[in-house]
């Protein structure tokens, strides 16, 4: 039984100050990475983890299974110029979307002795495609060559070697990356193989791409594993290596060039004419002929652009260049553009929110509120949606393990709590927490050290929001007590239940043992054994409306305003200079560091300086509205379109 239980994961460091310059600041717009990018007709598509996303400007529609897409998950594109359709290979299906009457048609299956299953391409992720001179398309996978007509017939070819990547060039040959080195299909159906008896010294190629003046750009290995480019057409090919060595990680076609990436950079690889200038560059790179003799005739320059943070394919549409990233979206630069001109961003994480709220079992495994429909499954490599088709108010985890979810649908008038094991909810039973109004929220959720879950309470009256104090869950029993002061012509939801006398207006807490902080509309408040005591204006505060509170350390307390910070030393308010500015929320970790959501950024405080972390600093917005911390000292922030995490 012992052996059966994963130990326990190892505590994170402590986040270092930011004044030491180590922190990791990663930054989420999308939920899943942008993995291609491809055009077809009038659209740029891009396919993440788990839809298609077709944009004609800057606006997107969505498409995926419950759109009428074979399936979720894309497994490779191709397109088609002559007939303007983009051929899309998914988990569920097969089929080609016609960009000029916007209509999708699928495929009829592979027969099945073929043994194609478009699952388990999906899991091996191998698959290639590209659009054949007669109407259909070609098929590559690990097992081969196949050609698909657009009826849907099927006709296995000689080729059944894993295939890499295809491509077809202007008079019909077929070029195929295999895991054997480089083939061409002729149109007469020949198949030759392109090596070094050619000028081909590429023996694993990996990425095939149409260049300039109807010649072909493969990217791959030679029989050393070093990095090698060749370029050519039908069976005359010349060889060059990059000086210095780097390793291309994507390519597309712009122009009358080949723009390829690696190393973080952008290089322009073009054939020379005579008025062809060099420019002067001291990071440059050439292109150096394998085979003696042979002339300089293709040359490699660097692009002055910026590539964005885990930037992961290009793709080109008119004179654009289209930068797809792991956690940003998709760049897009025109001409001349140093920095992104503008994003295709379809922000859904942020559709709908209101707050934030962070639960992790493992640190690749958490999960996230937003007060929207759904909860986000951070695992580290992506956020997946999660939960109950219903509106995720908080996700909070007890100290003794388990995380819990506040949740309610879309017009009812009472939250509900379940219980979160690995992807799986369940709601426990007789927790139905009311407020007045039609459409009660959650302004936070946190645990006690004795396991009772505090929540803050609000409702919308019209289009007001309006507080409504806490109510504190015990999960094991399911009972529920609430506690505020009386509110002008307000009932207790309960009148025989002893209520504690905390302001009716809390909007934040942090609770430490028995001893509970609460910001209020009235002023700070703190819960000491069962005693209320409430600061306001008259006992030290500058302002009464407090945002949000943080206990740190053992004692103490940083309490969030309009007006700046203030901060309890034990015995009453100071104001620090350093933290006279508009705070929006604040969380402190475990070193004593404090964190500041704030409109110009995120702010550090260490108790003597602040430091900020901000757009010149990776944030993709300098507007902060919430933040939090998890067991592993990691910080979460929330702007408007983007969610970062701070760490190690």
């Amino acid at each position: 039984m012992v052996a059966a239980c994963p130990a326990p994961e190892p505590p994170a460091a402590p986040i270092p100050p930011v004044s030491a310059g180590k922190v990791r600041v990663r930054v989420f717009t999308e939920p899943s990475s942008a993995r291609i990018v491809q055009v077809a007709g009038k659209f740029v598509f891009v396919a993440t983890e788990d839809e298609l996303q077709r944009w004609d400007g800057t606006s997107v529609l969505a498409m995926a299974a419950d759109r009428g897409l074979s399936g979720s998950h894309v497994v490779a594109l191709a397109s088609d110029s002559d007939r303007k359709w983009l051929w899309v290979l998914t988990d569920g299906g097969f089929g080609h979307y016609d960009t000029a009457n916007e209509v999708y048609a699928e495929l009829a299956p592979p027969p099945a002795s073929m043994g194609i299953d478009y699952a388990a391409i999906a899991k091996d992720g191998s698959a290639s495609l590209a659009s054949a001179s007669e109407p259909g398309v070609w098929l590559g996978t690990a097992k081969g060559l196949v050609f698909v007509s657009d009826k849907g017939g099927w006709l296995p070819t000689p080729i059944k070697d894993p295939i890499r990547a295809l491509a077809r060039d202007h008079a019909g040959w077929l070029w195929i990356a295999t895991k054997t080195g480089l083939v061409a299909r002729k149109p007469t159906g020949d198949v030759v193989k392109i090596g070094a008896a050619q000028g081909c010294a590429i023996v694993e190629p990996r990425i095939v791409l149409e260049a300039a003046d109807d010649r072909m750009l493969v990217i791959g290995a030679d029989a050393e594993g070093h990095e090698r480019i060749a370029i050519g057409t039908k069976t005359t090919w010349a060889s060059y290596r990059a000086l210095p060595e780097l390793t291309w990680d994507a390519a597309t076609k712009r122009g009358n060039a080949v723009v390829v990436m690696g190393g973080g950079r952008l290089y322009r690889i073009a054939r020379t004419t005579p008025t062809t200038v060099r420019p002067l560059a001291r990071d440059g790179v050439r292109l150096v002929p394998l085979a003696s003799g042979a002339t300089d005739e293709w040359v490699i320059d660097p692009i002055d652009v910026v590539v964005p943070p885990s930037a992961t394919t290009l793709g080109a549409f008119d004179d654009q260049l289209l930068i797809g990233t792991h956690d940003l979206g998709t760049a897009r630069y025109l001409a001349g553009d140093a920095h992104p001109r503008d994003w295709l961003r379809r922000k859904q994480m942020f559709e709908d929110a209101t707050t934030l709220s962070v639960a992790c079992t493992r640190q690749q495994d958490c999960w996230i509120a937003t007060g929207a429909r759904q909860a986000w499954h951070w695992t580290g490599d992506r956020f997946v949606e999660g939960g109950p088709d219903t509106v995720i108010l908080a996700v909070a985890r007890d100290p003794s393990g388990p995380i819990y979810a506040i949740h309610r649908s879309a017009i009812d008038k009472e939250l509900h709590l379940s219980r979160i094991d690995g992807t799986t909810w369940t709601q426990v039973p007789k927790v139905a927490l009311a407020t007045p109004g039609e459409r009660p929220e959650v302004s936070f959720a946190r645990f006690s050290g004795s396991g009772t879950l505090w929540v803050g309470l609000r409702y919308k009256d019209g289009e007001e929001r309006r507080a409504y104090g806490i109510a504190i869950v015990e999960p094991s029993t399911g009972k529920v007590t609430y506690h505020h002061t009386e509110a002008p012509d307000r009932k207790a939801p309960d009148k025989k239940q002893k209520m504690l006398p905390i302001p009716v207006g809390v909007v934040d807490a942090d609770v430490r043992g028995e001893v509970a902080w609460f910001a209020t509309n009235e002023g700070v408040a703190r819960l000491d054994h069962g005693q209320v005591k409430l600061w306001n204006e008259a006992t030290g505060l500058r302002s009464e409306l407090a945002r949000a509170v943080t206990i740190v350390g053992d004692a103490g307390v940083i309490v969030a305003t309009g007006a700046g910070a203030g901060v309890w030393n034990g015995k009453q308010w100071d104001f620090p200079a350093a933290l006279a500015f508009e705070i929006n929320d604040v969380v402190a970790t475990r070193n004593g560091q404090v964190w500041m959501a704030t409109e110009r950024g995120i702010a550090a405080w260490d108790g003597q300086k602040v430091r900020r972390v901000d757009m010149r600093r990776g944030l993709v917005e300098n507007e902060v509205a919430d933040i939090a911390a998890d067991q592993f000292d990691r910080v979460w922030a929330r702007g408007p379109g983007s969610l970062t995490l701070i760490s190690q």
